[in-house]
């Protein structure tokens, strides 16, 4: 017996995220990652201002947000991966990856100091919002010789969490949600199905 048109609408409207990590760009935003449904989550939050504290505030209430499906996921972590690997390290890159409602332009560039960073922007409903990833620095010294050597410390963490999503490493509790959500839908649906069975499930499953 095929599912019910009430199953399928409520698969359709199947939300569950769960959270995974926040990354600061100061002055800038922020980019909340998060596993929606099978896919992978982004959402971009403008910086307001800093508080009385000195703490980097930021507009979580007007973000904008879209979702990479397995296939554009991978291909963000593979041009991450040949940054990180030094394949392009010195070489400037620029990705443009339509998603389902927004683009996401992905640009490794020379920045006005010289330096290589790593930038992510958000186009959708007419606006804009830049991301970008963090740098650190350590020194080496070789034959008497100190040199600064440059770290993509944020693109690390980028690359890292979309390769936890790709593998599927780390996401059992997000797995645990969704085959939840499917076994209480298929469960619905039986009773759709059925009709009035005095109480009992129909159905062999």
């Amino acid at each position: 017996m095929g599912y019910s048109k009430k199953f399928y609408k409520k698969m359709e409207r199947m939300m569950i995220n769960t959270y995974v990590r926040t990354m600061y760009s100061e002055s800038l935003s922020s980019l909340v990652m998060s596993h929606y449904n099978t896919n992978f989550s982004l959402c971009f939050n403008r910086w307001v201002v800093k508080d009385s504290r000195g703490f980097d505030v930021y507009d979580t209430t007007n973000g904008l947000s879209t979702t990479l499906n397995y296939e554009n996921a991978s291909l963000l972590f593979q041009v991450a991966m040949s940054i990180l690997s030094g394949a392009n390290a010195e070489n400037e890159v620029r990705v443009t990856l339509q998603c389902n409602n927004a683009e996401l332009v992905f640009d490794y560039k020379h920045k006005e100091d010289g330096t290589m960073a790593a930038f992510l922007t958000i186009n959708k409903n007419n606006q804009s919002i830049l991301f970008e990833f963090i740098t650190d620095t350590f020194q080496v010294k070789k034959n008497g010789q100190k040199t600064t050597l440059f770290l993509q410390t944020g693109l690390n963490v980028l690359a890292e969490v979309l390769h936890g999503y790709l593998s599927g490493i780390g996401t059992d509790r997000h797995l645990n949600k969704l085959s939840d959500y499917y076994a209480t839908s298929k469960c619905a649906n039986q009773n759709y199905s059925t009709g009035n069975n005095s109480g009992y499930q129909g159905g062999s499953w």
